[in-house]
Formats: structure tokens, sequence, C-alpha cells
């Protein structure tokens, strides 16, 4: 496999009553304008590809959820959430030839009270 291009996020609450909400997210973390510092033909990134991530984890999933959002290895993310992935994602992961954009996000509830 060749370096790692994207982050894995993921927060899995649960509270009796209220059941378990697992959110993950897989992102590249591109950069935005705001996250630049420097003129226009000399411009540096000012921040990780980990502040990204967790930025775009806030904005889909909102700020509860990022309290206990974890950025993880793909190893470890695929370990204890690959059985939430859908197929198509697996594929994607596996590959030997990754996409330059990929971005997932799921939101899995369930509650049996």
């Amino acid at each position: 496999m060749t370096e790692e291009l994207y982050q894995f996020l993921a927060s899995d609450y649960y509270a009796t009553g209220e059941g378990r909400t697992v959110y993950l997210l897989i992102t590249r973390a591109y950069p935005w304008g705001e996250d630049y510092d420097g003129e226009y033909l000399d411009r540096t990134v000012k921040n990780t590809a980990e502040y990204r991530a967790a930025r775009e984890f806030t904005i889909k999933f909102g700020e509860f959820a990022a309290q206990g959002a974890e950025n993880l290895t793909r190893s470890v993310f695929v370990e204890r959430f690959g059985h939430l992935l859908p197929e198509y994602v697996k594929n994607i992961l596996n590959s030997d030839d990754q996409p330059g954009n990929f971005n997932f996000a799921q939101e899995c509830h369930l509650n049996f009270s």
C-alpha cells in the first residue's frame, strides 16, 4: 500500500436509553483558502491534515459528535468499523489505485428501547 492519502475519523457514542450512534468520516482533508499563509504564489499550508479532517467532521456531524471523534489509522478504522462500511468503500480502501479525491461520511444510529 502507498503512503496514506486519507484521514479516518470515527465517533462511537452510546448511552442508556439513547442508543448508539456511530459517525464515520474518510476524507482527503484538502486545505481550504483560509488554511494558507503567505502571498498567492508563495503560500504554505498553516495547519495539519488532522486539523482539517476534524474541522470537516465537526461541520458534517456537529460539535457533540466531534467531542468523541478519534483520528485513527486505516487498519484500526477498518478493524473497528469495517463491518459498517459498504462493500464499495472497502474495495476502494483495499485497491492499489487510490482515488485522489475520495470522501465518505456515514452516521448509523440504533436504539432498541
